[in-house]
């Protein structure tokens, strides 16, 4: 492009404002537009050619996609494919619009809240803040990070984030996807389908995976009692990867020793919902993923992608198996 070309029209959802100095001062040539979710669709956001979106009105959003005729790519800023799209986003796809993923912004943050969540119930931190509680002088007895072994379902971003982390720790840190494949970070990887006899040698078990078809509710009864009865579970993924009468059971009963749990399938999770009262758990408001470096790491990611944009290049970031939805 060359410095008298006008470039695309970018479209960006409000809480993303702060990047527009950075993003106008980069692109001079771009135009960008933050789009406010309490005002109708205006005239002059309809030649847009991008969406940067996080937070954005459905409605809104569809509008956009019926509108903007020469609407191309649609960047969200997340790392699953699974929360934006109806049918005109499917029918959009189906004429060649471009949807992409922020696949690097958030896994810093989720990494280091999954370290944290295995230290703070390795060496009894909600047992000894009870006990603070009480006014009581006890001493508990941690169990050692080092030496440990975890088990992480996923092996993409996220996981390699946690697995050299752990790694770091003396943890040995063994990664679980479709095929087995190979992931950087890890010990050894294994197919999905040789995990459930691992899950009894495992002192930490983390769930990082996109929540597809295949693996929706796969974490049942049978997991949780394959599981060491010390053994703490993480889920940073979808809370539909557990069936969620199963984990209450293994809570109740004392099959494994904590859980720690940032995904719902209901989210908000409503006041009354029994997952508050489970003993041993603890519970975040999808919060893992919240971290202070996380708009200049969106920005990165957007910027990598809108170079190639703009060079003609293929795009990163887009569904890896389009058939199962990641």
């Amino acid at each position: 492009m060359t410095a008298t070309t006008a470039g695309p029209h970018v479209l960006i959802t409000p809480n993303l404002a702060e990047l527009l100095p950075q993003l106008r001062e980069r692109y001079p040539h771009c135009r960008f537009t933050s789009v406010p979710d309490d005002e109708p669709v205006r005239t002059e956001y309809l030649d847009a050619e991008v969406i940067l979106r996080s937070a954005m009105n459905e409605d809104i959003f569809d509008e956009l996609l019926s509108k903007c005729d020469g609407m191309r790519w649609v960047q969200i800023t997340a790392a699953g494919f699974d929360w934006v799209g109806g049918d005109i986003m499917r029918r959009r796809l189906d004429e060649g619009l471009v949807y992409t993923r922020s696949g690097n912004s958030y896994n810093v943050p989720i990494a280091e809240y999954i370290i944290g969540a295995v230290l703070m119930h390795q060496r009894e931190f909600p047992a000894l803040r009870a006990a603070q509680q009480r006014r009581e002088w006890i001493r508990l007895v941690g169990r050692d990070l080092i030496g440990s072994t975890m088990l992480v379902f996923g092996t993409g971003g996220i996981g390699r984030e946690v697995a050299w982390r752990a790694r770091a720790l003396g943890v040995t840190v063994i990664g679980v996807n479709r095929a087995g494949t190979p992931a950087e970070g890890f010990d050894r990887v294994v197919p999905f389908a040789d995990h459930l006899g691992l899950l009894a040698e495992a002192d930490s078990v983390v769930l990082a995976m996109p929540l597809t078809g295949e693996n929706r509710y796969f974490f049942d009864a049978a997991h949780f009692a394959a599981m060491s009865e010390t053994a703490v579970l993480v889920n940073v993924g979808r809370g539909a990867l557990v069936v969620e009468d199963a984990l209450v059971d293994a809570m109740r009963q004392g099959r494994i020793a904590a859980a720690v749990l940032d995904v719902f399938e209901q989210e908000p999770l409503p006041a009354e919902h029994r997952l508050w009262d489970l003993p041993n758990t603890t519970i975040t408001p999808h919060t893992s993923f919240r971290g202070s470096g996380n708009l200049q790491r969106l920005y990165a990611d957007f910027c990598d992608n809108f170079d190639r944009y703009l060079a003609g290049e293929p795009l990163t970031g887009t569904k890896r198996q389009p058939e199962l939805g990641y």
